[in-house]
């Protein structure tokens, strides 16, 4: 009997570990995670640990009602709007890529190029771009060089759009030439992508940004999480479903819980 527990044991703390060593990677890669959950100012804190920060300008807002997750959201009303995220090392460098939010369109599309995200490089603003499609709430989600990637991504994958006043998960993971777009946790389409590109020393921004002539669109962003990595189905469900790291230092140890929950 006392074999038989001693065995029992031991495949569960072989399990436990295999568990905690397969949750713990969930962070390796994360760049930026902004949950809108904290902040001060026109600071939202960085919540991955790295210190990257977003700073709110031009008018951009968090916003405590309409929140998809936990108590703050991002909201952006066209124009100069804008939250920035200052260059730093890793951001500079990156090429497979995992972009993921979710996103909410209070109104109808303008008919303009207008603007959701861009991390600008030398000579381009589309390392990604995110616009809103002129013909609908599609996001344009493209690269240089080429100026490739999705023309109207939604719902539906390419050439769809998004409705008003619905919250979607979005994720956008760039793989070695092939971008594959995500919604709600799905995979709904790929496209062709450069496999190797510049990045430079600009930020990240959501909104309006200084590489794009056009305003910001007019959207609610909440939990944005930016990879240097490509991230499988069963994590971008995860991300998706939040809380995957810790709620006060977002340490590993937490992280390795929320996976067990699941």
């Amino acid at each position: 009997m006392r074999n038989a527990l001693t065995a029992g044991c031991a495949v569960s703390m072989m399990l436990a570990v295999v568990v905690c060593a397969g949750a713990a990677t969930i962070d390796e890669g994360l760049l930026v995670y902004l949950t809108f959950d904290k902040v001060s100012g026109d600071t939202v804190e960085d919540m991955s640990g790295g210190g990257h920060d977003g700073f709110l300008n031009g008018g951009a807002t968090v916003i405590q009602d309409e929140v998809k997750v936990g108590s703050g959201a991002l909201r952006i009303e066209g124009g100069e709007n804008q939250l920035e995220v200052q260059t730093f090392a890793a951001l500079e460098t990156y090429e497979d890529n995992t972009f993921l939010f979710w996103i909410n369109f209070p109104e109808a599309a303008s008919g303009g190029w207008d603007q959701i995200l861009a991390k600008p490089a030398p000579g381009s603003d589309r390392s990604p771009g995110l616009w809103v499609h002129t013909g609908g709430l599609g996001i344009h989600y493209r690269y240089e060089p080429g100026n490739t990637g999705f023309s109207a991504f939604g719902p539906d994958g390419d050439n769809s759009n998004f409705e008003q006043n619905q919250w979607y998960h979005v994720a956008g993971v760039t793989s070695g030439g092939e971008l594959m777009g995500y919604v709600d946790g799905v995979e709904k389409a790929t496209a062709a992508v450069p496999p190797a590109f510049t990045q430079g020393d600009g930020g990240l921004y959501v909104g309006n940004s200084p590489a794009y002539a056009g305003p910001a669109a007019n959207f609610i962003m909440d939990d944005l999480a930016v990879y240097s990595r490509v991230l499988t189905p069963a994590e971008i469900g995860t991300v998706m479903d939040g809380d995957f790291l810790a709620v006060d230092a977002r340490g590993r140890l937490t992280t390795t819980w929320a996976a067990i929950r699941r």
